[in-house]
């Protein structure tokens, strides 16, 4: 720098480490220089004053400032930021994907949204007391406490922002979120008496010409619930209304159909039915087609191209079917979901404690936690069932 350049340094005090103020040819002002060591950098600023002594209260008053902010739980950077990470989390989802809507909701409420919190906290300061108080929050904000699912939902959105954190190198590992009372809702299912009382309405309806909305009951619906029974799918868009003629291959030794599942709720995986479920499936095929099936058709209500619309129809039908069947209840609200709690429960009593519960556990796209919690809990053990369970936790 020359000596006749405006930015040369014509003063300069040195107030403690990394702390000082200088003046140069360019101002009659006292500039500020700090050292951030966290940067590796100087930061300079003007302190709009003349005199020494004021220049360096200003110093040492915006040296102090910048410490306290530097050492708060705010990020200093936007890519540090909880904001940042929630933004990435969500740019990784699918639109389409189940939880993207859920989770953006939680992240943005207007007003006690997670981000609204969060947003500006540094992601590495960010501790289990104060994702505590974070809950505690929304209960006063509220009047009463959240219902234990939805405190769980919550933890489930911050921890999947954190780990995006932790997979940058930016945090070590997830802060432990807090323990929460987890209440389990019970699945409700048919018994043996109800499943059989269902299932001779529902040939009763295909017999009288029942219709719904337009659409008249026949013995493919009857097979569909049936299959649904025997197969431990899921009645949604992703199993069982998912399910196209490519994804069945007919299999022996038992008798067997195995099922490729793409949209299952533990993902894609590979399932197996029960005998039954062989002459269901090849009751519908054509006998005189040399060709068979369109392999891209649906199974099931295959002329409903937008299978929204065929899962709609075929929860009217079971609702009409359950209702000729006497079995409406307002406290036991049975639903097409109600059948494959039931194939579970049935399968799991009705061998006596001899089936592997991982393999069905595995085979139903479920967890052995799962049904322990919600199927085995209900169930009045028998003598075998026990000794199976202790025998699976030896083993």
């Amino acid at each position: 720098m020359t000596a006749d350049s405006p930015n040369r340094m014509t003063s300069l005090r040195q107030l403690r480490k990394g702390l000082a103020i200088y003046k140069t040819a360019r101002s009659p002002y006292w500039m500020v220089r700090l050292r951030d060591p966290a940067e590796g950098r100087y930061i300079v600023r003007s302190t709009k004053e003349e005199s020494g002594i004021e220049a360096i209260s200003a110093a040492n008053e915006f040296a102090d400032s910048f410490f306290k902010r530097a050492n708060s739980d705010q990020a200093r950077k936007t890519t540090t930021s909880f904001e940042y990470y929630a933004t990435q989390m969500l740019g990784m989802q699918k639109p389409s994907a189940k939880t993207h809507d859920s989770d953006r909701k939680l992240l943005y409420r207007q007003k006690d949204g997670i981000v609204r919190h969060f947003g500006d906290y540094d992601v590495t300061k960010i501790t289990t007391k104060m994702i505590r108080e974070y809950l505690l929050q929304l209960d006063k904000a509220r009047g009463k406490p959240l219902a234990d699912s939805t405190r769980a939902k919550h933890l489930i959105v911050i921890r999947k922002v954190l780990t995006l954190a932790v997979e940058d190198g930016l945090m070590k590992t997830i802060p432990v979120m807090p323990k929460q009372k987890t209440t389990d809702t019970p699945r409700h299912s048919f018994t043996d008496d109800e499943h059989k009382k269902f299932m001779k309405a529902a040939a009763d309806c295909v017999s009288r010409g029942d219709e719904v909305r337009g659409v008249r009951i026949t013995g493919h619906h009857v097979r569909m619930f049936k299959f649904l029974v025997h197969s431990f799918l899921r009645p949604t868009k992703g199993e069982l209304f998912g399910l196209r003629h490519k994804d069945i291959k007919v299999g022996s030794n038992p008798p067997h159909l195995e099922m490729s599942v793409h949209g299952g709720k533990t993902c894609k995986r590979t399932s197996v039915t029960t005998p039954i479920c062989v002459p269901l499936y090849k009751g519908m095929l054509s006998p005189f087609s040399e060709e068979g099936p369109d392999p891209n058709a649906f199974v099931w209500l295959p002329e409903y191209t937008n299978r929204t619309t065929a899962i709609d129809t075929a929860r009217r039908i079971f609702n009409h079917i359950l209702a000729k069947a006497n079995l409406v209840d307002d406290e036991k609200k049975l639903s097409p979901y109600s059948l494959r709690h039931y194939a579970l429960q049935s399968r799991l009593r009705s061998s006596n404690g001899k089936v592997n519960i991982y393999t069905l556990a595995k085979n139903a796209g479920t967890s052995v936690d799962q049904l322990e919690r919600f199927y085995l809990k209900n169930m009045a053990p028998t003598k075998e069932m026990i000794e199976n369970l202790h025998w699976r936790d030896e083993g």
